[in-house]
């Protein structure tokens, strides 16, 4: 059975299941929309929570007495299909907008710093300390009297660490949501991912400190990165970079799977990008530009043996040729 509870849904793909809710709830939908439907469905399971949910709510709100809403049912299909479609919408984020207030969505919304999907944004605090947030990233500053602290809601972000120029020698640390990284006099990157924190450092070194009381610390050096969450860290492993790449505008791929390279590509990106499994395993190799990511597509399509479809507007299927 599908799930309908959970609340960490990106918004655009609840968009995409009350599309296709629209439009199989139109009575007039065709066998290859019914397979374009499968086919979505099936693509990930954030497509089959998200479906779940709208399903379930709409059942909910179809219980409520609203003689207006049902007698637009009855309208052309056009207008049935904006009917459905706004219905699934509002029982799907709106109605139970709270649960999603109480998650990293409203968390980022209201930070301190937040970026937009697809962009990149440099920041010069008060100590002069930089930071530079990655596509859809948040973080809270707080400056007191004993501490320099970012939080980092959601996303990445590459710090350059400032002396402290109110004479306090304060120290500075990264919190998220598994633990806290205090800085050595260094540059660094953390990302905050699913149940688990990357660190990446590029000069210095950086203390890791999962935020279980009992667990271990690990101080992590210029040329290393590695992944903890609230319990323990993962070993240390090398990597080869001055700062990371997405800094400066790129998307670097050394050999990497163009399943892996589409997900990256996706976070730049409205919408999702789906990989046909016959063709995950093709390799990437170069460098690419984060600012036109349409052209990146085209450019695997020119040199792959790939073809790039658009099912749905948000929706790209890289499919084998």
């Amino acid at each position: 059975m599908l799930k309908s509870d959970r609340t960490d849904i990106h918004p655009s793909i609840l968009a995409e299941a009350a599309e296709w809710f629209a439009i199989l709830g139109s009575g007039q939908v065709s066998e290859t929309e019914i397979e374009q439907w499968q086919a979505w469905l099936n693509a990930h399971p954030d497509h089959q929570a998200a479906w779940s949910r709208v399903e379930f709510f709409t059942r909910k709100l179809q219980n409520l007495p609203s003689q207006a809403a049902f007698a637009a049912l009855d309208q052309p299909d056009l207008y049935r299909r904006r009917t459905l479609k706004a219905l699934a919408i509002f029982s799907a984020v709106g109605l139970f907008g709270w649960q999603i207030s109480q998650g990293r969505y409203l968390q980022a919304w209201t930070a301190d710093y937040q970026t937009a999907i697809g962009a990149i944004q440099t920041i010069t605090l008060a100590d002069g300390t930089k930071v530079i947030l990655d596509t859809d990233s948040a973080f809270n500053v707080e400056y007191t009297p004993d501490l320099r602290k970012l939080q980092l809601v959601s996303g990445e972000i590459y710090i350059e660490t400032a002396p402290d120029n109110a004479g306090l020698y304060r120290p500075f640390v990264v919190d998220s949501q598994e633990g806290r990284v205090r800085a050595l006099g260094t540059r660094f990157s953390v990302r905050q991912l699913s149940g688990n924190s990357q660190v990446s450092v590029f000069a210095d070194a950086v203390e890791i400190q999962p935020s279980e009381p009992e667990s271990s610390k690990l101080t992590l050096h210029a040329g290393q990165t590695t992944r903890f969450n609230a319990e323990q860290i993962e070993a240390a492993t090398a990597m080869r970079a001055d700062r990371p790449t997405w800094t400066q505008g790129f998307l670097l791929a050394d050999n990497m799977p163009l399943s892996e390279f589409l997900l990256q590509l996706n976070r730049y990106r409205h919408g999702y990008i789906t990989c046909d499994p016959q063709i995950a395993a093709l390799r990437i190799v170069g460098a690419f530009p984060l600012n036109d990511t349409g052209r990146v597509l085209a450019m695997l399509e020119e040199t792959l043996p790939v073809k790039i479809s658009n099912p749905l507007p948000l929706w790209v299927k890289v499919l084998p040729r």
